[in-house]
């Protein structure tokens, strides 16, 4: 059985991109901030998150190669599977 703050931290991440992109109510914000602050795990991801947008948003309108967008996209595909077997 997982703990509490296992369940916590599997919300927030599914919560995570909205956060980051403005998308929710300042309560939400102040929560998932509180979290961030004392989760040093969560804080590493949504770090990771901001970093990874912030590079898509720089490299533009670039097309990613098709055999990169087929890896990526199965590697997506892989990561929500076993993440769906976990809970």
């Amino acid at each position: 059985m997982k703990s509490s703050s296992e369940h916590r931290c599997r919300q927030l991440r599914e919560r995570l991109s909205r956060y980051i992109d403005g998308e929710m109510t300042p309560p939400e914000r102040r929560a998932i901030g509180a979290h961030l602050r004392h989760c040093p795990c969560c804080r590493t991801m949504a770090d990771s998150l901001r970093h990874t947008i912030d590079l898509c948003h720089r490299a533009g309108s670039a097309r990613l190669p098709a055999d990169v967008k087929r890896r990526a996209q199965s590697r997506v595909s892989a990561l929500l599977k076993e993440s769906r077997s976990r809970a």
